[in-house]
C-alpha cells in the first residue's frame, strides 16, 4: 500500500475471542488494518477515536446487539 492508498480498516466485534483470532487470520491476507472489540462498548469507543471503512458484528452480545 502507498501513502495515497492506505489499506481499508475494519472493525470485527464478537464477544467470543476464538471468533474475532478466526476473522482476524482470515482478513490478514488482504492487507486490511483490523480492529477487534470483545463487546459492543468497546466497539463503540474504538468508533470514537479510529476510522473504519467496514464493520463486521456479531448479532448476539451482552447488553447490545450487532446492529
Amino acid at each position: 500500500m502507498t501513502a495515497a492508498n492506505p489499506p481499508w480498516t475494519l472493525l470485527a466485534v464478537d464477544d467470543e475471542p476464538n471468533i474475532l483470532a478466526a476473522l482476524r487470520r482470515v482478513f490478514r491476507a488482504t492487507g486490511w488494518r483490523i480492529l477487534t472489540a470483545g463487546h459492543a462498548q468497546a466497539a463503540l469507543a474504538l468508533l470514537a477515536t479510529e476510522p473504519v471503512n467496514a464493520v463486521l458484528s456479531d448479532m448476539r452480545m451482552p447488553d447490545m446487539n450487532g446492529v
